[in-house]
């Protein structure tokens, strides 16, 4: 468990040096502190991507637990934080997705696992990889939105900002909302159709919740972005759909798959 810790305090220490710098402004802090928050976060990306390695090299035939899930779903969250905090405007959105990425790589637990992969290949690889992908970036998309309400209802109450001043202006969060959730959208949709190559029988399989369950998410976000894309939709309308969606996606899989392996003992193949 060394590694996965050495990564969640590299965030940590990464957030509040970007935080510190969003909330100071050009004005009060110098560009040797920004320079190693990002240092610092970047070796977190690289010590957690050993840590999921060594992990596959241990049980490289097991299917993945959900800790091992959830530190993939981190990994893309601070490879994007990192990404993000390149542009000046956005080093307080990277800072809270470094928190975000540093909770969910927590929860990752090493040690022999339970179920193997019963049809190992690239095409399975692929796969995984997309609904992982697509799971950060709505994740992503879901932070965001639920920042962008706070911001909005914190400004039109004329109430001081304290923290959240980090993530203003308030168009930058919005927009960095819906880029995440179309490019969560987008994999989504691939995640759906290269999954149909693995369904031989959706009862024995054990996969009828699941998909049904990321399918109505599919349309959930579809809707949404339709929305935006026609009547504009932001704010609080925005964040309810949203998050409609994400919790949907997130019952598809790590609720399907707590119910599966943990009470029922079974795996999905």
């Amino acid at each position: 468990m060394l590694l996965p810790l050495i990564a969640v305090a590299c965030y940590m220490f990464g957030a509040l040096g970007l935080g510190l710098s969003a909330y100071w402004g050009d004005a009060h802090h110098g560009r040797g502190r920004r320079i190693a928050a990002f240092a610092i976060a970047s070796i977190g990306i690289f010590v957690h991507a050993a840590a999921l390695v060594q992990e596959r090299r241990l049980a490289p035939d097991a299917a993945l637990s959900l800790g091992d899930t959830l530190a993939l779903v981190a990994l893309v969250i601070s490879i994007t934080a990192i990404l993000m905090a390149l542009r000046p405007r956005l080093r307080g959105m990277a800072a809270v997705l470094l928190v975000i990425a540093a909770v969910l790589e927590a929860a990752f637990s090493e040690g022999a696992r339970q179920f193997s992969v019963g049809r190992p290949g690239w095409e399975l690889v692929f796969h995984v990889a997309m609904a992982t992908t697509a799971f950060a970036f709505l994740t992503i998309g879901a932070v965001l939105a639920v920042a962008q309400v706070f911001v909005d209802r914190r400004l039109r109450s004329r109430r001081p900002l304290g923290w959240l001043k980090i993530l203003t202006p308030v168009e930058s969060v919005e927009s960095g909302c819906f880029q995440s959730i179309w490019a969560g959208f987008a994999l989504l949709t691939l995640a759906l159709v290269t999954g149909a190559f693995f369904i031989e029988n959706l009862f024995a399989q054990h996969l009828v919740h699941k998909v049904v369950l990321a399918i109505v998410a599919w349309i959930v976000f579809g809707i949404l972005l339709l929305g935006r894309w026609r009547m504009g939709w932001r704010g609080r309308k925005a964040m309810h759909w949203t998050l409609a969606g994400y919790g949907l996606l997130g019952l598809s899989y790590f609720g399907s798959k707590i119910v599966l392996e943990n009470v029922l003992g079974r795996h999905w193949g």
